[in-house]
């Protein structure tokens, strides 16, 4: 039987200084089960559960992931990520 997505996890908001590691996570259920994509100013930065990146000033901003699984009921979370300078 066909289920349209259901997000289980999201995203959470973070603050951090630039040259660490951010990580985000967001999961789906349902059957087929989802296709996580995740966009930053429209365009796809990912396609798994965990995104993960060194962060630069440059690449603060909101996050969106979505889950699609071709049912035309895609979910969507978002999280802002707030990248600090690193005084010297």
């Amino acid at each position: 039987m066909a289920v349209p997505p259901r997000l289980t996890a999201t995203p959470a908001d973070q603050t951090l200084i630039e040259g660490v590691v951010v990580t985000f996570l967001c999961s789906a259920i349902g059957n087929p089960p989802p296709r996580i994509t995740w966009t930053k100013d429209g365009e796809a930065v990912g396609t798994e559960d965990t995104l993960s990146f060194v962060t630069d000033r440059n690449q603060s901003g909101e996050y969106w992931c979505s889950a699609d699984n071709g049912m035309n009921a895609t979910v969507r979370a978002s999280a802002n990520l707030d990248v600090q300078c690193k005084y010297l």
